[in-house]
């Protein structure tokens, strides 16, 4: 088990004893990469927040439900790409979670960093940044999810198949595919 898998388990553990305050470690260690993956599904960024939220809110509502015969980060990102899916196959817009919700006697506070103000993503070029961005999210979904899990957030194959429930010659298949068809598209559109 990793540091980081040992860490997570840890606080786990704190938020299920009744601290839920712990679970704020959670999030700041993971919010980038769910709020990634939900804008990468819905192209708006306060509809990625809402998302992000809903995704956080259900994962300590389900911590009893983790038994620890994954990790936890493939178990969060289980979470992630399920909720994303069925949101979209409702097309409807989501109830927001309220940032402030009891839990048993417990009360918590969910806060997500505004990453609008962020200066550091201004110094990337933001025309290319766009294009790139724009034919990710014109890939076929199964490619562009895939993607989006290995290359912008650098999970294993393995674990993407875990989280994805597809073999590993699927998944390594999937990758090779979509890297083709987003490679194809950008050097129609000059990138590359």
């Amino acid at each position: 088990m990793s540091d980081s898998d040992s860490e997570d388990i840890q606080v786990i553990d704190r938020v299920l004893a009744g601290d839920t305050e712990a679970f704020s470690v959670i999030i700041k260690k993971y919010e980038g990469i769910i709020f990634r993956y939900a804008y990468s599904r819905v192209n708006n960024y306060d509809e990625a927040k809402d998302i992000s939220q809903e995704i956080f809110m259900s994962t300590i509502e389900s911590l009893t439900t983790f038994r620890r015969e994954s990790k936890f980060i493939t178990w969060l990102y289980s979470i992630m790409v399920n909720f994303c899916k069925n949101y979209k196959k409702k097309s409807a817009r989501a109830n927001i979670v309220s940032l402030h919700q009891k839990q048993g006697e417990n009360e918590m506070e969910l806060q997500l960093h505004d990453e609008r103000e962020n200066t550091e993503s201004r110094v990337i070029n933001a025309d290319t940044l766009r294009i790139i961005k724009e034919e990710i999210q014109n890939l076929p979904d199964d490619y562009r999810e895939i993607l989006m899990l290995r290359d912008i957030e650098g999970i294993t194959y393995n674990e993407i198949a875990e989280i994805l429930d597809l073999n590993l010659s699927n998944v390594k298949v999937r990758i090779h595919r979509g890297r083709e068809f987003l490679k194809n598209r950008l050097y129609a559109r000059g990138l590359i």
